[in-house]
C-alpha cells in the first residue's frame, strides 16, 4: 500500500501509543504514535479504524458471514481464501496485543445491530437521484432490481435495511454498502425470505439453494457463542477451512 503514514514492523513489541488501523477490507498498517490519529484515518478512497477489541469482533463476525458466503457459493474460495489471511494477520496482532481473554469477552458481548463500521466519505460533488439504488459507476439490470422490489416490502417489515437489499457497493466481502442484488444473477429465484438470511434459488437444473445473511441481524452461530465454540471456529479459520 502507499501513503502510508508512519508505518513500522507489525512485529514490534506492544508498547504505549502503538496501534494498528485496520479497513473494512482487512487492509492494515501499524504505527507507534497511534494516539496522534483520530479513531478514523481515511487514506484516499479508504478508511482505516484504529483496532480495539469491539472493531475485533465485528471484523470477526464478517468473516463469519464471509465463511458461510464460500460455504453457499457466494463467495469466490480464492476471495475467501485472501480474506482469511488478512483476518489471521489482524486476529494475531489483536492477540498479541489484547490478550484472548479481553478478544473472547468483547465477541461475546457485541451485537451487530449496535455498531457502526468505518465508512469512507465521499468528497465529489454529489448529483441528486431519486430511490438511487447503486453506486456510482456500478450497473445493477432491470431484471435483478425487479427481483428485489418484489420481496422489499416483505424484508424491510422484518427488520432489513434498504442498503442490505439494494447496495452495490464495490470495495470487496467487507464492503457495508454490498446488498443483496450484489448477488443476484440472471436467473435465480428469490425463495424464502426471514429476519436472518434471504434464499437465492439457482436457475434449473441444478435449482441450488443459497442464503443472503443479514449483517445486522443477530444469526444462531453468532448469539452465544461459548469460548469454546470461539476458539474453535478461529481454528477453522486458520487452517483454511472453507466448508
Amino acid at each position: 500500500m502507499s501513503a502510508v503514514p508512519a508505518a513500522v514492523s507489525p512485529s514490534a513489541p506492544a508498547a504505549e501509543g502503538f496501534g494498528q488501523f485496520v479497513s473494512t477490507a482487512l487492509d492494515y498498517w501499524h504505527t507507534e504514535q497511534a494516539t496522534a490519529f483520530a479513531r478514523d484515518v481515511q487514506i484516499n478512497d479508504t478508511v482505516y479504524r484504529r483496532l480495539d477489541p469491539k472493531y475485533y469482533a465485528w471484523l470477526r463476525s464478517r468473516m463469519a458471514l464471509a465463511k458461510k458466503a464460500a460455504t453457499a457459493g457466494q463467495l469466490d474460495a480464492a476471495a475467501f481464501e485472501d480474506l482469511r489471511v488478512r483476518f489471521n494477520a489482524v486476529h494475531q496482532w489483536a492477540v498479541e496485543h489484547f490478550g484472548e481473554d479481553q478478544l473472547l469477552a468483547a465477541v461475546r458481548a457485541f451485537r451487530t445491530c449496535a455498531y457502526n463500521p468505518p465508512v469512507a466519505e465521499d468528497d465529489r460533488p454529489r448529483v441528486p437521484a431519486p430511490r438511487t439504488r447503486r453506486a456510482p459507476g456500478a450497473y445493477i439490470s432491470p431484471e435483478l432490481a425487479a427481483m428485489v422490489d418484489a420481496i422489499a416490502d416483505h424484508a424491510l417489515s422484518l427488520g432489513w435495511k434498504r442498503e442490505r437489499l439494494y447496495g452495490a457497493g464495490g470495495n470487496g466481502a467487507f464492503d457495508p454498502q454490498r446488498g443483496l442484488v450484489c448477488f443476484l444473477k440472471p436467473g435465480d429465484r428469490i425463495g424464502e425470505v426471514a429476519a436472518q438470511s434471504i434464499e437465492i434459488i439457482l436457475p434449473p437444473p441444478s435449482a441450488v439453494r443459497h442464503r443472503f445473511y443479514n449483517p445486522d441481524a443477530e444469526q444462531p452461530w453468532i448469539k452465544g457463542s461459548s469460548p469454546k465454540s470461539v476458539m474453535v471456529s478461529e481454528a477453522l479459520w486458520l487452517q483454511g477451512d472453507a466448508a
